[in-house]
């Protein structure tokens, strides 16, 4: 009882997608996701958040991190492990969450003409129809400078986003027209 791609066309081009989830219960294209997003970006939009702007997410969080370990492994040797190892393991899965959660920001994303949208990060690629999309909520800053929030089926992604885009304005005015009862906030 194998499973067998199945075949889908997203331009002129055959594209092979997995029938079901991997075992993360993500749905990600096979063949490694790159050839993907390289054929849904000839017949898609696509906006992808400016490379400075990921970047210096990124090694903000990487100072966060690298500034706030040594304070709070002083902290613990003054203490001492063995009495706190509980602590000591609830600040190592705080840190190990933040990294996780953060490498799955969406900094791209593309919609094609059947209303298929891939999101990638540095973590995954996601594919979900645009009818699966529940809301939109736009970013908290003014100018659209910080996060934009999509409830999906099963969780919410975030995508990057970096004052008002064009690019950006026609996808999420393209996931509306696809999908009526889609909810906005704040776009």
């Amino acid at each position: 009882m194998g499973l067998e791609p199945l075949e889908i066309k997203l331009s002129e081009k055959p594209l092979c997608r997995m029938p079901a989830p991997n075992a993360g219960g993500f749905s990600e294209p096979s063949y490694g996701g790159n050839e993907l997003m390289d054929q849904a970006t000839e017949s898609s939009q696509v906006f992808q958040a400016p490379a400075a702007y990921v970047i210096l997410f990124y090694l903000l969080l990487l100072a966060w991190t690298v500034g706030t370990l040594p304070l709070i492994y002083l902290k613990f040797q003054q203490v001492g492990f063995q009495s706190h190892w509980v602590y000591a393991a609830m600040i190592g899965f705080f840190y190990f969450y933040t990294w996780f959660w953060s490498l799955g920001l969406f900094y791209r994303i593309a919609l094609d003409d059947e209303g298929l949208i891939v999101l990638r990060s540095l973590r995954r690629n996601l594919e979900i129809p645009a009818k699966q999309i529940r809301t939109i909520e736009g970013s908290r800053f003014p100018g659209w400078f910080g996060l934009i929030k999509m409830k999906l089926p099963r969780e919410s992604g975030y995508l990057f986003c970096h004052g008002k885009n064009r690019e950006l304005e026609e996808i999420l005015l393209g996931i509306r027209k696809m999908n009526p009862l889609v909810r906005t906030v704040r776009i």
